[in-house]
C-alpha cells in the first residue's frame, strides 16, 4: 500500500521528463508574450508573407491560364 503513490509520482516525473524532452524548442508567437515594438513587427512581417502568397498563388494562376 506505501508504494502506490510512490510509483505514481515516479510515472509522472518520468512523463514530465519525456514531455520536456519533446516540447517545441521555441515557444509559439502570441501576443500577450510580446513587448508592443515585438507585436506590431510581428504583424508587419506576417503582413509581408501574406502578400507574398498572395502574389506566389496569382503567377501560378498565370501560368495555369497560360498553358491552357
Amino acid at each position: 500500500m506505501k508504494q502506490k503513490p510512490f510509483l505514481l509520482i515516479v510515472a509522472v516525473l518520468i512523463g514530465v521528463i519525456i514531455y520536456a524532452y519533446y516540447a517545441p524548442k521555441e515557444s509559439p508567437e502570441r501576443a500577450t508574450t510580446l513587448t508592443p515594438k515585438q507585436y506590431i513587427e510581428l504583424v508587419e512581417q506576417k503582413k509581408q508573407e501574406r502578400k507574398a502568397e498572395a502574389a506566389e498563388e496569382e503567377k501560378q494562376q498565370d501560368s495555369e491560364k497560360a498553358q491552357q
